[in-house]
């Protein structure tokens, strides 16, 4: 039986592609061309197990996912454990454990639906982010030890762009665009991925000195993206002895709001 897990094509399809090697295990492999410098991308790393879930429970689409990041992930094989907390009509959800070297690296729980078969009310009250247009807006460098951003496209209005350069404007707030280098199509799974794909935005106050490790990620997922870059809004608005508070809001290129995200981070200055 052929227990891999049918993609859409491209780089991030296939960095994030598994298999079923046990009844409730699968296996990925991460990709060096993921890394940021001595460690996978934390939204890369957890969307191969949220790919995990999706193929595990008879909902195929994620409506709520958070990873906690117990461990530095490294390139190569990760096996992939599941448990199975509930089945519904409408939903299910369960968790997978990353692991790598007999070591729990990630956990990711999460809520699954069927976006197809989704009905209720719709309501958006949240406004379209008034911010540079997508030709507007430059570039970011990518460092020589961040693969990861050679996968993707950065893009953000010069002021921004300066304040990762050694001007931070003390706002806490990014706001850019973003999509796949290849221009291919994103799945909902690569959602996960952008929402940790801009650098951390209280660099923005304090400038890019230090380290700004991921304590956990949580996305909810409201559509699948259509084709064309993503706009964003990523902000830092409390940091209370060194734990950071960062939330990110995505639309797709039609402006419509696809998902929210909330990150709970440690930020440490060199010593």
């Amino acid at each position: 039986m052929d227990n891999s897990v049918p993609l859409l094509p491209g780089g991030f399809a296939k960095a994030t592609a598994i298999k079923q090697i046990e009844d409730n295990a699968w296996e990925g492999n991460y990709s060096v061309d993921w890394m940021i410098g001595q460690t996978m991308s934390g939204g890369y790393a957890m969307s191969v197990g949220a790919r995990v879930l999706g193929a595990a429970l008879p909902h195929p689409d994620p409506v709520t996912v958070t990873g906690h990041f117990l461990a530095r992930t490294e390139v190569g094989p990760v096996r992939c454990e599941v448990e199975v907390l509930r089945e519904g009509r409408g939903s299910s959800s369960g968790v997978v454990k990353l692991i790598q070297n007999g070591e729990l690296k990630i956990q990711v729980i999460g809520v699954y639906g069927d976006m197809n078969r989704q009905r209720g009310e719709s309501l958006d009250l949240e406004p379209i982010p008034d911010m540079p247009s997508f030709e507007q807006c430059e570039a970011l460098q990518i460092p020589d030890n961040q693969p990861f951003r050679k996968q993707l496209v950065q893009r953000m209005a010069p002021l921004k762009v300066r304040a990762l350069e050694g001007e931070p404007d003390g706002s806490g707030i990014w706001r850019g665009w973003l999509d796949l280098a290849d221009g291919n199509d994103k799945d909902i799974f690569s959602i996960l991925m952008f929402a940790d794909a801009l650098p951390p935005p209280v660099f923005s106050i304090y400038g890019t000195q230090g380290r700004v490790p991921t304590l956990d990620l949580s996305v909810q997922l409201h559509r699948r993206p259509c084709h064309g870059p993503l706009r964003c809004i990523f902000r830092t608005n409390i940091i209370t002895e060194g734990i950071v508070n960062e939330e990110g809001l995505i639309w797709d290129s039609e402006d419509n709001i696809i998902a929210l995200s909330r990150q709970t981070a440690k930020y440490r200055l060199p010593q």
